[in-house]
C-alpha cells in the first residue's frame, strides 16, 4: 500500500560544460521541480537523502531543457517550471485526480499543452524570444505505480540491482527515428551530426504539442531518475562495445549509479565528475529517486522491462512495433528465434513425410510418387509452386502444338509444289493450252502459271474475238 512506501530523493542543476569557453552559451537553460509530497501544504520539497512516506497524492519530478541559445532557451524551460508549479500547488491535486494512471496522464498531457501556449504566446509578444523552446519530462509516483509523460529528448531511466537499467522513454528525436529503423545504432547517435535534432518539443509554432505517457510498475531498490541530455548525450546507458568487440572507454550509469545505491547525494556528484571527464559540453539535470521499501520486491512480482523496453548495447538493436509501442530486439534474438522456426519447419515435414510412408501414389498437384523421407530437400511447398508449375506445362503444351501446326503447314506445301510439277509434266488437253510452269515469287513461294501453245500469240482468234468480226 501506499501509506507504507518509503523514498529518499536527491536533485541538481547546473550550467556544468557550458561553463566550457569554448561552449557555445555560457548559464544554465535547465530547469527543474521537485514535490516529495502533493498532499500537504509544502510546495517544491525536498531534502536529500531523507526518509519520505509517500502520500496518497504521490510525488512528483520533472526536468526541463531550454533550447534556442540567445532566443531565450531559459526562459522556455523557466515558463515549463512555473506552469508545473501552478498545476502543483498546494491543494490542487486530489486524492481521487492522483488514484489512476488516467487521471494522472490526463493531468499531466494538460500541463504540456498548457506550457507550450504559454511558451508561444511568449514569442509572440516578445520578438526576443521567438524561436525559443523546451523539452519537458515528469513522473507521478502513485502507490506503486509511476505514470510518466514527457516531450522530447529529456530522459527516463530505472535501475534496479537485479535487472540493471532501463530507459523508460523514447527521445523525440532525429537521431532516435534513424535508430528506431534500425538505421544507426545506439553508439552512433552519440556522434551523430544530426543530433541536436529535436521533432517534438513545447514551442514548435510548426506544429501542436504531442506529449507521450507511459504507466510502470515500481519495487523496492528501484532507482527512478530524470535528465537531461546534457547527461545522457555524454554518458552511455551501460557498457558498450564497438564492431571489434573492443569496449568503449569511460564511465556509464549503469555502473555508476550501481557502485552508489546507499546514498543518492553521493551517486549525484560521481555522475556530475563522470560527466566532466567525458567531456560534458551543455546543462546538466538530474533527479535521483530510491524506493527503500514497501513497494515490493521486482523478482517476487516477476517484473519484466518496461512496457518501452530495453536496448542491447553490445549488439546491433533492431526494432519492432507492437501496439504503438516501440521493442527494441538485438539481432542475436532474432536469428535464434528464425533457428527455432527452421528446425520447428523441417520437424512438422518430416511428421507428414513418416506418416505417407509406404504410399505408392501421394497425390499432390504434380502427381508426384511418394518420397523417400532422405530426400526432405527435394520435396516443395505445392501451394506456393502450383501456379508456376501450370505455366510452365502450358507453355510446353502451346510449344507442342506450334510445332505440329508448323509440321502441317510443311507437309501441306511440299504436297502443292508436287503437284504443281506433275501438272507441268502432263500433255495438253487442247491445242490452246500449253500446259503450266512454276513462276518464282518476290515472297520466296512457286506461282502455278499457264503456259500457252507453241505458235500461239496475243493476236490469236479466241471464240469472242470471232464472234465480233462476223458481227462486222
Amino acid at each position: 500500500m501506499a501509506e507504507h512506501i518509503i523514498f529518499r530523493m536527491a536533485a541538481w542543476t547546473d550550467a556544468a560544460g557550458k561553463y566550457d569557453p569554448k561552449a557555445p552559451l555560457e548559464g544554465n537553460e535547465d530547469n527543474y521541480y521537485v514535490d516529495d509530497d502533493l498532499g500537504d501544504n509544502t510546495p517544491s520539497h525536498l531534502i536529500a537523502d531523507e526518509d519520505i512516506l509517500l502520500s496518497d497524492c504521490g510525488m512528483l519530478m520533472a526536468v526541463a531543457d531550454g533550447m534556442g541559445g540567445m532566443n531565450a532557451g531559459e526562459v522556455a524551460s523557466q515558463i515549463a517550471h512555473d506552469t508545473v508549479a501552478e498545476f502543483f500547488a498546494p491543494g490542487k491535486i486530489t486524492e481521487q485526480l492522483a488514484a489512476t494512471h488516467e487521471s494522472r496522464s490526463r493531468y499531466l498531457e494538460k500541463v504540456i499543452r498548457e506550457t507550450d501556449h504559454r511558451i508561444k504566446e511568449d514569442a509572440r509578444s516578445n520578438s526576443e524570444h521567438e524561436g525559443m523552446g523546451s523539452t519537458l519530462i515528469m513522473a507521478w509516483i502513485v502507490n506503486g505505480e509511476l505514470t510518466l509523460t514527457w516531450i522530447g529528448d529529456s530522459r527516463a531511466y530505472r535501475f534496479n540491482p537485479v535487472t540493471g537499467i532501463e530507459p523508460l522513454s523514447i527521445d523525440h528525436s532525429y537521431v532516435q527515428e534513424l535508430a528506431n529503423k534500425g538505421i544507426i545504432t545506439y553508439e552512433q547517435t552519440f556522434e551523430h551530426p544530426q543530433g541536436n535534432i529535436i521533432t517534438r518539443s513545447l514551442g514548435d509554432t510548426t506544429q501542436k504539442a504531442k506529449p507521450e505517457s507511459r504507466l510502470f510498475e515500481v519495487c523496492d531498490n528501484d532507482i527512478i531518475f530524470l535528465c537531461s541530455d546534457g547527461l545522457s548525450g555524454v554518458l552511455r546507458d551501460k557498457k558498450t562495445y564497438d564492431e571489434n568487440g573492443q569496449l568503449y572507454p569511460g564511465d556509464n550509469l549503469e555502473d555508476i549509479i550501481r557502485n552508489h545505491q546507499e546514498s543518492l547525494r553521493e551517486c549525484r556528484e560521481a555522475l556530475w565528475i563522470a560527466a566532466e571527464k567525458a567531456d560534458w559540453y551543455d546543462n546538466v539535470t538530474v533527479i535521483l529517486c530510491k524506493i527503500c521499501s514497501g513497494a515490493g520486491d521486482c523478482v517476487a512480482k516477476e517484473r519484466t522491462k518496461g512496457a518501452v523496453g530495453s536496448v542491447n548495447l553490445q549488439e546491433k538493436p533492431l526494432n519492432k512495433t507492437f501496439d504503438g509501442l516501440t521493442i527494441r530486439v538485438s539481432r542475436k534474438k532474432m536469428v535464434l528465434a528464425s533457428v527455432f522456426g527452421f528446425l520447428l519447419v523441417c520437424g512438422m515435414l518430416a511428421g507428414l513425410l513418416f506418416h505417407g510412408k509406404g504410399k505408392k501414389n501421394v497425390e499432390t498437384p504434380y502427381k508426384v510418387q511418394s518420397v523417400d523421407s532422405t530426400n526432405v530437400k527435394e520435396k516443395v511447398d505445392t501451394v506456393d509452386v502450383a501456379p508456376q508449375k501450370k505455366k510452365i506445362e502450358a507453355k510446353k503444351l502451346q510449344k507442342t502444338e506450334n510445332k505440329e501446326r508448323n509440321e502441317l503447314k510443311k507437309n501441306k506445301q511440299q504436297e502443292v509444289k508436287k503437284e504443281a510439277k506433275q501438272e507441268v509434266n502432263k500433255p495438253s488437253k487442247t491445242s490452246k493450252t500449253g500446259g503450266f510452269k512454276l513462276v518464282p515469287m518476290e515472297n520466296g513461294q512457286d506461282k502455278l502459271t499457264p503456259v500457252p501453245a507453241k505458235g500461239s500469240n496475243k493476236d490469236e482468234v479466241t471464240p469472242v474475238k470471232k464472234k465480233q468480226e462476223q458481227s462486222k
